[in-house]
């Protein structure tokens, strides 16, 4: 691999993971605050991070497993963001479901208190 080849492949794999980022940062800025330009901003991060991966695989003299490596990446990149949001909703209405439990049975013992305290 020479010098310049070698350049450019770093720099390609930088906006590789920099776009990787970027779509799961506007997927979740999208889930967060329900804004209408997210969702598609964060399709067109992973649409670019597509064509990095394209070009990464055609045009740079990476070995074969590290192309098949890229490749998978790129396909299991798509699906994280998803799945962890889901994943942390999920989480968070159990430990909701789990304080409510909590605040009932505190609730109760304070009125039980002072049903006998009276």
């Amino acid at each position: 691999m020479t010098a310049s080849a070698m350049i450019e492949t770093a720099l390609l794999l930088g906006a590789f993971v920099l776009l990787a980022g970027m779509y799961g940062l506007f997927y979740t800025l999208a889930m967060l605050y329900r804004e209408p330009y997210l969702k598609p901003a964060s399709f067109a991060c992973y649409a670019a991070h597509f064509g990095v991966m394209i070009v990464i695989v055609t045009a740079t003299p990476l070995g074969p497993w590290w192309k098949v490596l890229i490749v998978a990446s790129c396909l299991a990149y798509f699906v994280i963001p998803p799945v962890t949001w889901r994943y942390l909703v999920r989480l968070h209405q159990e430990e909701g479901r789990a304080h409510d439990r909590k605040r009932v049975k505190h609730i109760a013992r304070a009125v039980a208190g002072i049903r006998g305290g009276s």
